[in-house]
């Protein structure tokens, strides 16, 4: 009989396969699902489709408050209305059935995130420093982005306050639940664009570099290194990964995945 899991992701839109390539909409977080759903019965709280919304502080609120899988579920719809419609997305492909790709169903009240953290085997799958970044200096990607002035607005960005809101969140989440396992996605170097790519990778290695260490001093988390993905993953301008930079994530996340689950069966006391 298969045991019961909590797979949750979060938070920021990194795992939304938009990507035009992508014809199956599906993402690295959805792949391991359907992996996951071969070993367990699993409630999915997938919170990758919240956009802007998600950072740090909305984690932190997450694990804080009594938010259902309905709540969540609401403003994922009404935040991809307003895509939908806003013309942001000229590059991106939002399919005729995305806003339903949530549809709310009336159990989803009961799914109370923090609750269910503390009551089940959780895998979190975290994934929040982009826009946290960003908003520590009320940046948007186009103006950090703009050449002949990437490097001048990457040397403003302070990164210790986004360190120290995600370590807060992942001892709040082992509180919640001693035996959590949180995978923290490392940040990769986005879009096919050479002098973005070229500017950032010192900037990015040096932000995976400082969570790395931070994961380093918890038995049940693990970071997920992604700088395997090349120019290839990306399309036109495109922040997030196409299909194959999404099968890249997901393979790098089972990775760690197996790794960790082996671990525990040699050391399950220490989890305990």
């Amino acid at each position: 009989m298969k045991k019961d899991l909590l797979l949750i992701g979060a938070a920021d839109s990194i795992g939304v396969p938009y990507t035009k390539d992508n014809h199956h909409h599906v993402g690295f977080f959805e792949m391991i699902e359907e992996k996951l759903a071969k070993e367990y019965n699993i409630t999915t709280i997938n919170c990758f489709h919240m956009s802007t919304n998600n950072d740090n502080h909305y984690i932190e609120s997450l694990i804080s408050n009594a938010i259902s899988l309905f709540d969540i579920k609401s403003s994922q719809n009404k935040m991809l209305k307003q895509c939908k419609y806003s013309g942001i997305y000229p590059y991106l492909e939002l399919p005729k059935s995305f806003l339903n790709h949530y549809k709310s169903k009336e159990s989803d009240k009961q799914i109370i995130v923090k609750e269910y953290i503390k009551n089940h085997d959780t895998i979190f799958i975290y994934s929040a420093f982009v826009n946290d970044l960003l908003k520590s200096q009320k940046l948007s990607l186009f103006k950090l982005l703009r050449p002949g002035k990437i490097k001048k607005e990457l040397k403003k960005i302070k990164i210790n306050k986004t360190l120290n809101n995600l370590e807060k969140n992942i001892n709040n989440l082992i509180t919640i639940n001693p035996n959590i396992k949180i995978f923290i996605i490392g940040l990769f170097v986005p879009t096919k664009i050479s002098y973005i790519r070229k500017n950032l990778q010192e900037f990015i290695s040096c932000v995976n570099e400082s969570i790395y260490k931070i994961t380093k001093e918890y038995k049940n988390v693990v970071f997920v290194h992604n700088d395997n993905l090349s120019k290839s993953d990306f399309n036109n301008i495109d922040f997030h990964p196409n299909k194959k930079g999404h099968e890249k994530m997901y393979y790098n996340f089972i990775k760690k995945y197996d790794s960790l689950s082996n671990h525990l069966l040699k050391h399950p006391s220490k989890f305990l």
